[in-house]
């Protein structure tokens, strides 16, 4: 009925402190003796008397009540006092001797019986210490049953009633003056109890009260810890039960009158909480310094409250700012040895990938490898910066530096003998793909510990701007404003620009008590491209390379221009175009490849199954395993969202360039003037050689060594420096011959030449299923990395 009313189950005062059973036995031995306590049989006492008589006796008194003394006899101590124990035992030993003195103590106590009966939790017998008075006896007896009262505990005593003790003026006042000492034979009674008031809500101890006759609604809330600091005096409730009939409710303010209202058995009392309102207040949320409640005043504006710019920086903002740099800048840079788990420079990707060959598929290599990037993820998942600072200024991706600089990633420079000869070129300082050519990054990569590199170069220095420039959208902010008579709600629109920027008056809308106003930010909602802060980036043969804002449809050419144009080294065919919607829609498109194929395996799995001998049941497990196998690097190949762009090789000026219209994080990279094209995968030499105008396609591959026997030259192809790929299967044909190999080259092509994958006897009907893994594995791999 309780957890009816009330909402939840609610505890009976008092009772958690019983919940442990009692001990038998409660020795209190440690306790010092009070002196109004009664010598009693069993008790053991320490005598000492020097002088004319010397005596050190340890004596039990008997159950006579006497101790004996040698050359005195027996004396007797039952009933006296502690306190005259000794005046009591020098008056006895004077009457035979003169001139001594006597110290008596307590020494071992006795124990004595007390019965526990009535509403007891555990009734029964108990052997407690002779020290032990009323309250020490309930707590080794366990205390009254949930039917037993705590407000009239009893103490009999020969017949009469020795003490009638309120455990709840213990646990409420700390009033304990109604305890007494207990004697052997008195009886611990627990009546029933007696009248149960529950409260709940805001009080500050909710639970259900024993009461006494005639107590008040005062007296209940006193027991209770009084009203809490959030209780609505104005309302409180009594649920009642009437003539063991009905149940009714009863609601009235907490005041003077209802102080005195008299507590029945059975009621419940709920005190309500005020409610979680702000009076008189307004609301400033979202983007700005100090979101909160301010007090509201009548004519009081939006300009009141947000009265300039400064007031929308996010405290996010100013932390990011100071965290820019930090106290390790100044730092002399002390060398420490490096970790065996660290590695330096570039690290073998997992896929196969190396710097100047294919994977080990055959395929082309990954983006990373053909973009010219040394790959920066590491076996314990930190990311290797590509500038190795020993300021500790890193920017890096996955593991940010806190506050103060700190990073999971120890500054450790790499010296030229610490690099492995795979991770690094043979000068130990810097690494190309296949000379830098053919993905058109011909500028040395500075491996992990070199310090020739500008110090503060970050990894993505647009994101790094938009990072630590406010974005705050100017032209849309809401007030929300709830009717109080209808209780609707409606959104007023104003524009940030008009009330803080260009002190529009009519735009200054004057707030109400209650009113929410709510400041966004770009990220929040998605404003018009024009209005963003868009950013990119120009690197490579460039008179000015740096990051560029965009203005409104601004286009490559433009860009260009304010980057003060091409140097005299600039190779336009070469240029890389990277854009972050064509990436994704790269890596949506392989995931969906991937998707298809591994689709196409299963069913073709089931078909073979159902049709293969047994003898080419192992062939086909095999077959199976590489498949999947292809699979597996289809998944975990990244696109590059490199945009191919229509230059030919004899471009050199910015005319040459496409007039397109550029998009937010673009990244531009125009090479230098290479000198060498490329030959890797499946060839005996896979190297980079020097670029002659007259020689083909052919008489690169034969440089190379042509293919090896397992190497499938009738999918190699050729990539060119501006992102196209020109596959042998797509020129060669019947009539036109072997038209792949007299294909003419330029400065930063690369020739791949991928695996063949072998196929058994028992599956020459699935030539079609061959033709789809390879070419979809392999070429349309690289041209979805790389274009």
């Amino acid at each position: 009925m309780v957890a009816d009313s009330a909402g939840r189950a609610l505890p009976l005062f008092g009772q958690s402190l019983f919940l442990q059973p009692p001990s038998t036995f409660a020795p209190l031995d440690t306790l010092q003796v009070p002196s109004d306590y009664i010598i009693g049989p069993g008790d053991e006492l320490q005598v000492r008397v020097w002088g004319q008589v010397e005596a050190d006796l340890r004596v039990i008194v008997d159950r006579s009540g006497q101790i004996y003394i040698p050359q005195v006899g027996q004396i007797s101590v039952a009933g006296i006092r502690y306190g005259d124990l000794e005046q009591h035992l020098k008056q006895e030993i004077s009457k035979i001797f003169r001139n001594f003195n006597i110290t008596a103590n307590v020494g071992r106590l006795r124990s004595i019986q007390v019965f526990v009966v009535g509403n007891a939790r555990y009734p029964g017998t108990y052997t407690i210490s002779s020290l032990s008075t009323l309250v020490n006896a309930i707590f080794a007896s366990g205390g009254p049953s949930p039917q037993g009262s705590l407000r009239h505990i009893q103490v009999r005593r020969d017949g009469a009633t020795v003490t009638d003790f309120d455990f709840y003026d213990l646990l409420v006042k700390g009033d304990k003056s109604k305890d007494v000492r207990l004697l052997p034979g008195d009886v611990l009674y627990y009546p029933h109890v007696g009248p149960l008031v529950a409260i709940s809500g805001s009080v500050n101890t909710p639970a259900i009260y024993e009461m006494k006759d005639s107590s008040t609604l005062s007296d209940l809330i006193e027991i209770a810890g009084d009203l809490s600091t959030v209780a609505d005096s104005s309302k409180i409730t009594i649920d009642r039960v009437v003539d063991h009939e009905a149940r009714k409710t009863l609601e009235f303010p907490y005041d003077e009158q209802s102080r005195v209202l008299s507590l029945k058995d059975g009621d419940i009392v709920r005190v309500f909480s005020i409610i979680s309102r702000f009076e008189d207040t307004v609301t400033l949320r979202g983007s700005v310094t100090n979101p909160g409640r301010y007090p509201w005043k009548p004519g009081m504006r939006v300009r009141d409250l947000i009265p300039d710019a400064q007031a929308l920086l996010t405290r996010r903002y100013w932390l990011d700012r100071a965290a820019i740099v930090n106290g390790r800048a100044t730092e002399y840079p002390v060398r420490a040895e490096p970790s065996r788990n660290v590695r330096c420079g570039y690290r073998q990707p997992t896929n196969g990938a190396t710097p100047n060959g294919p994977n080990s598929n055959g395929t082309a290599p990954n983006d990373s490898t053909l973009n010219g990037s040394i790959p920066s993820d590491t076996s314990n998942g930190a990311r290797i910066p590509d500038v190795s600072d020993l300021t500790g200024n890193y920017d890096f991706q996955g593991n940010s530096p806190d506050a103060m600089g700190s990073s999971n990633f120890p500054d450790i420079p790499c010296a030229p003998n610490d690099r492995d000869s795979s991770d690094s070129a043979s000068n130990g300082s810097s690494l190309k793909s296949g000379d830098g050519t053919g993905s058109g990054s011909q500028q040395s990569l500075q491996t992990y510990g070199d310090t020739t590199t500008n110090p503060n170069a970050v990894r993505n220095v647009a994101e790094d701007l938009r990072r630590f420039s406010p974005e705050i959208n100017w032209d849309y902010a809401i007030i929300q404003r709830v009717n109080p008579l209808d209780l609707t709600s409606k959104l007023l629109w104003i524009s940030p620009r008009k009330v803080i920027l260009e002190h529009d008056e009519q735009s200054n809308l004057e707030l109400q008590a209650g009113d929410i106003v709510t400041i966004f930010s770009q990220r929040d909602i998605s404003v018009p491209q024009t209005e963003r802060s868009q950013y990119v980036i120009i690197e490579g043969e460039v008179v000015r390379p740096g990051v560029y804002k965009l203005e409104t449809n601004e286009t490559l050419r433009s860009v260009l221009e304010r980057a003060g144009g091409l140097t005299p080294n600039a190779y336009v065919y070469g240029s890389q175009l990277t854009r972050e919607s064509a990436r994704v829609q790269q890596q949506k498109s392989l995931d969906e490849l991937a998707n298809s194929m591994e689709i196409q395996i299963r069913q073709s799995a089931m078909s073979l199954a159902a049709s293969t001998q047994s003898t080419d049941a192992q062939t086909l497990a095999q077959l199976q395993a590489a498949q999947q196998g292809i699979i597996t690097q289809l998944r975990t190949t990244r696109a590059s969202g490199r945009v191919a762009l229509p230059v030919k090789p004899q471009d050199k000026s910015l005319d040459d360039f496409p007039d397109m219209v550029l998009e937010d994080s673009d990244r531009l990279v125009i090479p230098h003037a290479p000198s060498t094209v490329s030959v890797v995968g499946n060839v005996y030499n896979p190297g980079s050689f020097i670029f002659d105008p007259r020689d083909t396609a052919g008489a690169y591959l034969e440089m190379a060594g042509k293919g090896k026997p397992q190497s499938d030259a009738r999918h190699a192809f050729v990539l060119r420096a501006n992102g196209v790929v020109v596959a042998a299967n797509n020129v060669n044909g019947l009539f036109t011959g072997n038209r792949f190999d007299r294909i003419r080259l330029y400065a930063g092509d690369q020739i791949i030449v991928p695996y063949k994958i072998a196929t058994g006897a028992f599956v020459r009907g699935l030539r079609d299923w061959t033709q789809i893994s390879s070419q979809l594995a392999l070429t349309s791999v690289a041209l979805a990395v790389i274009q």
